[in-house]
This record gives C-alpha cells, structure tokens and sequence, in this order.
C-alpha cells in the first residue's frame, strides 16, 4: 500500500518554518508513514540546510514525484523565488506575506484537484498576511475561504483533550459580541461530526464551557450562558447530540481526574489553549474541522525568538504530519 502524500506549506520565511521543515525531512522517520511534498522557496531551504549542516538535498518537482521517496530529499514545488539577501530572521515583510500566501493557495489548489492526500502547514505571520492583501485573522479562517466552506473549527487534539474553539483570532474585548447561539451550535455540529468521522466515536460526548466565571452566576457575572450558550446546548440536545454544559473553565481542566468527555468546546483562544500549551505543547496538534480536505498544523507560532539560531524543534511538526498521514486513510468518508 503506497504512503498518503501529504502536503507542506513553508510558512514564514522569517520564522521557524524552513528551519523544522529541513530538520524534519533530514530524518527518517517522516518517510516511513507519508511521502512529504513541499510548497516553499529553494532558496530559502537551501539556505537553511547549509546553514545547519544537515544532511538533505532539494529537488523541486512540478508533480508529486511518483518514484520511491528518498530519505532526506526534499522535494518541492517552487511557489516563490525570494531574493534571499533581503529576507531576515523574524522580520517578515509584505513579500514575505505575499509569499506564505502563495505556499497557502498552491497547496489548497493541488489537493483540491486530488494530487495530495492531506495538508500540513507551518506558522505564518498574520500581520504580514493581512498586509499583503489577504484580509483574514488567521491561517484556518484563510484555508477555509480557499476551500469555499461556509465555516470551519480548529480543534487542538492531544493525549488529554481535544479542545475545539468557538472563537479563534481575536481581541478579547470582542469576544463577549461573537459567543452567539447559531455559531456555538455549528461548533457543536462541526465537533460531533469531526469525533465520528475521524477518531470513528459513534456517540460523542462532548463539553461546552462558559465565557463567564462561575457561569455568570445566573446572570449576576454575565448572561451570555443564559442568552446564547444553554440555548445551543439545548438546540444541540434536540439533534440527539449528547452534549453537556456549560462547565466553569477554571476548574474543568483537572488533572486528577479522567474525562468523561470526547472533546471540549472553548469560547475563547486562550481559554481552550492554556491547557494545551501547558501539559502538552510538543503533542498538540490542530486540525481543521469542516473543510472537504484533511489539514493539520504545528500548535506553535513562528517563534522570531529562536528563528536562525538552529534550536528550532522538529517535534511537533512531524507529529502533525503523522497525524495528517492517519487521518489521510480516513479520506473515503468525505
């Protein structure tokens, strides 16, 4: 049985993407579970491979090669060709935007004409995205345009949880305005739909927790449970999902007890990723629910702290493409 042929988007040029890319397919073990098919600059990946010493070669290809895949070959679609002189760590430019833009469409564009089994990116910058045109707060909501679905959810699976958002990249002041029912409930919908589909649960159970501490305490601390979320857990409960909630966030994470839930829906970022990023940041891996494609990506961000200083790990990213590669067998069921 051939391997899944997953697709890698460069991200940043300016961050750690090039850096974890070039580790990563320095090494065997990626190649024992997928064939790695990449989206980037040449000179970019040279670069980074001379730089550190590994041992790999680039070899850009205009199709998936369909010959046996070797061992710390990097092969690669050439999306761009930066003048590498002008590119710095951790300073993206609107080059640099235009350029992860790029890695972004000609990926989505190859595996919607069923050239690749999955997706996995690396971290963009958002700032340099949105400044080089492409209005969007973040990676999921830019994929799920280019996939023309109406609406899609990040879900951050790890060995504990899997925690999926109602609400992604935005102010918090903002949030309070965005935790509506109709959208709580889609979540819902896109959890219970995405546990069946891809981890095979035929009844998911799944959690919903509050915006507000204590729950909003019948009203006195917020009436966003009173208003928008009881109203789509109970919506949700008519569709004969078996959802539970809302929960107080600041106690449901407890390590001294198991679960009974399958997933776990957060109102906000950082209420949902805390807990990932705490217990099990080298493990997480998010996935993309509601987009007729499989997509993976690191938990990570394009870490400018660490970028060119060769200590970027490869961990993550390849445990996100082995999860793509998993989940790739599951392709059938779309």
């Amino acid at each position: 049985m051939s391997l899944p042929k997953i697709g890698i988007t460069m991200g940043d040029p300016t961050g750690i993407g090039p850096e974890i890319i070039a580790k990563a397919l320095s090494m065997e073990e990626p190649f024992k579970f997928c064939r790695p098919f990449v989206f980037g600059d040449e000179g970019i990946l040279t670069k980074i491979i001379q730089r550190y010493g590994l041992e790999a070669i680039v070899e850009s290809c205009e199709k998936v090669p369909e010959e046996a895949y070797n061992p710390k070959k990097i092969y690669f679609f050439p999306s761009t060709k930066l003048d590498i002189s002008k590119i710095y760590f951790g300073k993206p430019d609107r080059t640099c935007g235009l350029a992860m833009a790029k890695y972004i469409e000609d990926a989505v564009n190859w595996i919607k004409n069923g050239f690749l089994d999955a997706l996995t990116t690396c971290p963009i910058n958002k700032e340099a995205i949105n400044r080089a045109g492409f209005p969007f707060p973040g990676h999921t909501e830019f994929i799920a345009h280019l996939a023309a679905v109406p609406t899609a959810a990040m879900m951050f699976l790890t060995p504990r949880w899997k925690i999926i958002l109602v609400t992604t990249h935005m102010p918090l002041k903002e949030v309070p305005n965005a935790i509506l029912k109709d959208k709580i409930l889609n979540v819902i919908r896109l959890a219970n739909n995405g546990l069946k589909k891809y981890f095979k649960i035929s009844e998911p159970r799944i959690a919903v927790l509050g915006l507000n501490p204590h729950c909003g305490e019948d009203g006195l601390l917020g009436h966003e449970e009173i208003t928008e979320i009881i109203p789509a857990i109970e919506e949700a409960k008519k569709e004969s999902i078996k959802v539970e909630g809302p929960f107080p966030a600041d106690s449901f994470f407890n390590l001294e007890r198991n679960s009974i839930y399958d997933a776990v829906i957060s109102m906000y970022h950082d209420q949902g990723l805390i807990p990932v990023k705490m217990f099990d940041f080298r493990e997480a891996v998010n996935i993309t629910l509601g987009l007729p494609f499989i997509r993976t990506s690191v938990s990570h961000g394009t870490a400018y702290d660490i970028a060119g200083k060769g200590i970027a790990d490869p961990t993550n990213f390849i445990k996100a493409l082995s999860i793509a590669s998993n989940l790739s067998k599951l392709k059938n069921d779309f």
